[in-house]
């Protein structure tokens, strides 16, 4: 009986990638099911007295929910953390959390505390609370190299979800920003019209409906073999999407590593489903009903 209730909050766990404290989970389970499920390795601690899934253990999400768990309801999701929420950046290696002052934790090297006397307008992304972009795109700014952090800010502008104005309103609402004098001088010059040569991601264009609100982006997972970000993961069909750039991965080597990692992938009953750069850009209708078709035929 301990095993079958081990094995269900396992599957449970994975089908729901969130964090959840030792009090939640044993509200829900006994408690020699989760500590059958951490001996197995199924669930881990990502933050003292916080678990989650062991696959979605790396995972930007998850992370960051731990994080906000463990520092309090008034905690936000800053920096370059949320600005990869709103795909303004890839996802970091370290995520920044946003705590009211008298907030104190001993952090791993995965995160880190800002205390800040304003409180940062937010929005949920699933159980967690982000920066809106504006916001994200300035603490972003503020927190990366100088030959990279103008990229926060010119694609918060290009993707419509930041104005220069309102990037000058978060300016001005922290005075101590680091790096200030150039930050004007490049928000002066998107008024006057400059743009980012960047790109704005086919992805925006395509997958951007209700039909796939419930898609987790850039979304770590953890298996046998190692490691794996998927581009988009369906956690109700464990289905992952992937994208596979402008160059085509026709080089031997490229290829067999995405053999290598789908099959790794699937060990855990994910399905990847691979789409090329020219599809998402030439064919978005094709692409919307390919992965709709796949996704409804799992959950």
């Amino acid at each position: 009986m301990a095993n079958s209730e081990a094995k269900a909050l396992a599957d449970a766990l994975v089908r729901n990638p969130k964090a959840w404290t030792w009090h939640q989970l044993l509200s829900r389970w006994s408690r020699s099911a989760v500590n059958g499920a951490l001996r197995r390795g199924h669930i881990t601690r990502i933050l003292p007295g916080i678990y989650s899934a062991t696959e979605h253990a790396n995972s930007l999400l998850v992370r960051a929910h731990a994080a906000q768990l463990w520092c309090g309801p008034d905690s936000v999701v800053i920096g370059e953390g949320a600005a990869a929420v709103w795909e303004l950046c890839d996802v970091p290696q370290e995520i920044c959390i946003a705590t009211p002052y008298g907030v104190s934790r001993d952090c791993p090297p995965w995160l880190s505390l800002r205390r800040l006397a304003v409180a940062v307008p937010n929005a949920m992304w699933g159980p967690c609370q982000v920066a809106m972009p504006e916001w994200a795109a300035i603490t972003a700014y503020a927190a990366t190299p100088a030959r990279v952090r103008d990229a926060f800010l010119y694609r918060a502008v290009q993707s419509g979800r930041a104005q220069p104005a309102g990037l000058l309103r978060v300016a001005a609402a922290l005075p101590r920003l680091k790096g200030r004098s150039h930050l004007m001088q490049v928000i002066a010059a998107m008024e006057d019209g400059a743009e980012s040569h960047l790109e704005t991601a086919g992805l925006r264009r395509v997958f951007n409906t209700a039909d796939f609100a419930d898609f987790v982006r850039q979304h770590w997972i953890r298996t046998p073999a190692g490691s794996y970000r998927l581009d988009m993961f369906h956690p109700a069909s464990r289905t992952a999407v992937e994208l596979d750039g402008k160059a085509p991965h026709d080089g031997s080597d490229r290829r067999q590593y995405d053999i290598t990692r789908d099959a790794n992938v699937a060990r855990l009953g994910i399905l990847t489903v691979r789409l090329s750069a020219k599809d998402v850009y030439d064919r978005a209708a094709w692409c919307r009903e390919v992965v709709k078709a796949v996704i409804d035929g799992r959950v």
